[in-house]
């Protein structure tokens, strides 16, 4: 399989581990994961997460795909369950990326585990955004990260008042109504 002919199209990788993903990749040389991860291989960026080549057992192209869901299989999928599952930093990425469907699939995991978010909510910021000194990791790896619900806010506010998509800004809308009534 050639990687590089996977660069800017929605696919589903499957991951040695059997994991799914599907989304939109960005192709990185073997010379740019080099020099950006110290890793000598190729791979795929699907935000916020990079497969090595030797992490993907099967890709396909979801081009073609035409169902209920565009060429995604899912209304969102485990990478959108993953994001919100890490956390606020995670969250971030995905609204900060130019894929609009990507959005509106982390937008619709949220909704959907509204109660999972607000349980792990904490007030305000992240400490390292504020200035305060660096904080030591309270979760080990594989369990949920910190949602900051100043940030969240933040992010929602800004997908209302900048999307040039009125269904991005209507369900960023939505969610900040949901927060502001706990």
């Amino acid at each position: 399989m050639d990687l590089i002919d996977f660069d800017g199209k929605c696919v589903r990788i499957t991951t040695a581990a059997g994991e799914v993903y599907e989304g939109i990749v960005t192709y990185c040389s073997e010379d740019y994961v080099f020099h950006e991860f110290g890793c000598s291989q190729e791979a795929l960026h699907l935000t916020p997460i990079l497969f090595y080549r030797d992490d993907i057992s099967d890709i396909t192209s979801l081009e073609d795909v035409n169902g209920p869901f565009g060429q995604y299989s899912e209304k969102y999928g485990l990478l959108e369950k993953k994001c919100l599952d890490w956390g606020t930093d995670m969250i971030g990425e995905v609204f900060e990326s130019d894929d609009d469907d990507q959005k509106l699939r982390m937008l619709a995991c949220m909704n959907d585990n509204f109660q999972s978010l607000l349980d792990r909510a904490v007030s305000g910021m992240a400490p390292w955004r504020s200035g305060s000194a660096a904080l030591d990791s309270e979760y080990e790896e594989g369990e949920q990260g910190p949602v900051y619900l100043g940030e969240l806010e933040d992010m929602l506010n800004s997908l209302v008042r900048y999307s040039e998509s009125k269904e991005i800004a209507e369900e960023a809308k939505c969610l900040l109504t949901r927060l502001a009534r706990t």
